[in-house]
């Protein structure tokens, strides 16, 4: 199967259902919702991996730092089951982040689980992120994160 990435310009009503799949295949009841997604697409930029018949099957989610212009904040990456291990969000990552220095961004941040080790392996090893802080209770008590970062 060939995969085509892509940047999200403007919501489809498609490839919107496309993405709400997606996010309630990866994060269940934490799933993005139209009012996150569309705002997303219009103001931040989100990043797709689409395969043969059109269907985006990845996506990652990248919003503007009003704080520092040149930075923007990766929200969160999803990649549907069928197609996980097999580097399709670190492919698209790697786009993504390649795709960002038009818009005159030079750095990503982003936080991660502690104990999400397969998502720590990506970002450290694949991507070359490095862990800057360590945040606790980020998302309510227990809601731990790493906060990692990279220059692109």
């Amino acid at each position: 199967m060939t995969l085509t990435f892509t940047v999200l310009e403007k919501p489809d009503v498609n490839i919107l259902a496309d993405i709400l799949d997606i996010e309630r295949e990866a994060f269940g009841d934490g799933a993005l919702n139209e009012y996150v997604v569309v705002p997303l697409m219009r103001y931040g930029k989100i990043y797709a991996a689409v395969d043969e018949e059109g269907t985006a099957v990845a996506c990652a989610y990248f919003m503007a730092d009003i704080n520092n212009p040149d930075n923007a904040y990766l929200m969160s990456v999803a990649v549907l089951p069928d197609f996980r291990g097999q580097n399709v969000g670190t492919a698209l990552l790697e786009y993504a982040l390649d795709g960002l220095k038009e818009y005159g961004i030079s750095k990503v941040t982003l936080t991660v689980d502690p104990s999400n080790f397969t998502a720590l392996s990506v970002y450290r090893e694949k991507l070359g992120f490095t862990v800057i802080d360590s945040v606790r209770d980020e998302y309510g008590e227990g809601e731990d994160r790493l906060v990692m970062a990279k220059e692109i």
